[in-house]
């Protein structure tokens, strides 16, 4: 079903038992690529220890990303696309069950462009689409940045309007609105929704497998009053 079931069919949270997002900045998690495209960035590095909160498992991955500055690659957003998704392993060749169940996602990006990438990078896939939503108080350089990116991903859009986003009111879920109207002029299947410090657990195809199981039904937390 396409983007016309959208209020039964958007994920309205991501805190769930089948879908988790950390916002653990700074750590790469190599092992969501397909064996084919890994790059062993340190073999010390134990994500499972990570997993349980380990504080030198922790340090040691942050210490890892921060001698692995992606910054040198971004230069290369404005001379040479190609040459840039290469460096940077976006994933370009998906399986027929993925490209059957296109997801679409938003972002909100408030700063930290490069927390951003590696986020993108982390869930692009050549299939989905992606509205970004730069606050419009955010700097012009983050701005630019995610400008010049999305002129390299046909399926990466800037949001068609910018809002000021203010804590606790409405501006909050504003941005999302304004991202969903723009989506429904592309196919897709689900729509979740994200902030640009978050960061996945589960690879594309596991998503398309988690979201096939829920067969347009949706996982909302939430609370009543009483």
């Amino acid at each position: 079903m396409g983007p016309g079931g959208i209020f039964r069919r958007f994920l309205l949270t991501i805190v769930t038992s089948s879908f988790c997002l950390f916002t653990l900045y700074g750590l790469f998690f190599w092992d969501i690529l397909p064996s084919r495209q890994v790059k062993v960035i340190d073999n010390s590095i134990n994500c499972s220890k990570i997993f349980e909160g380990d504080k030198d498992a922790i340090a040691r991955g942050k210490r890892v990303t921060q001698n692995n500055d992606i910054k040198q690659y971004y230069p290369l957003l404005n001379t040479n696309c190609t040459e840039f998704l290469s460096k940077r392993l976006y994933i370009q060749e998906v399986s027929k069950a993925e490209e059957e169940f296109p997801i679409a996602f938003t972002v909100l990006l408030y700063k930290s462009f490069e927390q951003f990438e590696r986020l993108l990078r982390s869930i692009y896939r050549p299939h989905n689409v992606y509205c970004i939503h730069v606050d419009a108080k955010s700097s012009s350089e983050v701005r630019n940045s995610v400008t010049s990116l999305t002129t390299c991903l046909p399926n990466v859009f800037l949001s068609s309007r910018s809002v000021v986003v203010k804590w606790g009111s409405f501006t909050v879920l504003e941005p999302e609105l304004v991202c969903m109207q723009d989506l429904l002029k592309h196919k897709w299947r689900y729509l979740i929704n994200l902030t640009g410090q978050e960061f996945p657990l589960k690879t594309n195809m596991e998503l398309v497998q988690i979201l096939k199981a829920y067969d347009g039904a949706n996982d909302i937390e939430g609370t009543v009053e009483r």
